[in-house]
């Protein structure tokens, strides 16, 4: 099978899932069709602008507003905190936009030929395709299937917390940020197991254990299985793109 098709097959149904994974994305239809198109764009540079790429890069955004209908806005704990959602804001976007196209101008100033040579080069890697295929899983798409994971255990530790309101409770500190420290820690994960890293993977989980040692430690109710259940969930979902993506990479490879 070549590298070609194996960036359409891997890519194209991710373009149609991450953006699932990220709350701010889901609050208007339109952002979120247009990120997974942009994100198919990208995988189908190779084969534009054959008829061919059109045909998917519709069916990729139909996939992404059939999604998007279907599942709505995000919801529960994490999509409810206003921090999560405000960090998506299309105004965070303007300095990174403001830098790039700095950078792209310069570019083309100083030498566009190389420029668009150094571009070319970047949207026709396959490599780069897959791999960033691999992070977004890892990351968003994981992010998804934890948070599906965690669903009962979450609403039981809410149920707790608004009923004795007087004391402190782990699910207070967890909404919003254990979502964003799930992102971190399968980045962190992806590129350590694909870098073929593992003794600095291992590290990583020992420091979030040790984060996390004080709670475990009281033992309070349902904190201790949220955080292994999470913990366990959102280490499969680190591990299995991460391997997925490294053998992708050997079978795509020329030979």
């Amino acid at each position: 099978m070549s590298a070609s098709v194996v960036r359409l097959m891997v890519g194209l149904p991710v373009a149609a899932l991450f953006p699932l994974g990220i709350p701010g994305l889901r609050e208007s239809s339109r952002v979120h069709v247009g990120v997974g198109v942009a994100y198919s764009a990208f995988i189908l540079a190779p084969a534009f602008p054959g008829w061919r790429s059109w045909v998917l890069l519709v069916l990729t955004a139909a996939a992404c507003l059939g999604l998007r209908s279907r599942l709505g806005p995000g919801h529960g704990a994490a999509a409810e905190t206003p921090w999560i959602r405000s960090m998506f804001a299309l105004r965070h976007a303007e300095i990174p936009g403001l830098v790039l196209l700095l950078a792209a101008l310069v570019g083309l100033v100083a030498g566009a030929g190389t420029f668009g040579g150094y571009l070319s080069a970047f949207l026709h890697d396959d490599r780069v395709a897959l791999v960033s295929a691999g992070a977004l899983t890892s990351v968003f798409i994981g992010g998804v299937i934890v948070g599906q994971v965690l669903e009962p255990h979450t609403e039981t530790l809410r149920l707790k917390s608004a009923a004795l309101p007087e004391e402190p409770s782990e699910i207070k500190a967890l909404v919003g940020a254990g979502m964003l420290i799930g992102w971190l820690e399968r980045a962190i994960l992806f590129s350590l197991v694909l870098a073929g890293q593992s003794t600095a993977a291992v590290l990583t989980l020992t420091a979030k254990s040790v984060a996390r040692f004080p709670a475990l430690r009281r033992n309070e109710e349902g904190f201790a299985e949220y955080f292994l259940i999470g913990s366990l969930t959102s280490l499969v979902m680190a591990l299995a793109p991460a391997l997925a993506t490294h053998w992708l990479l050997g079978a795509a490879a020329p030979r």
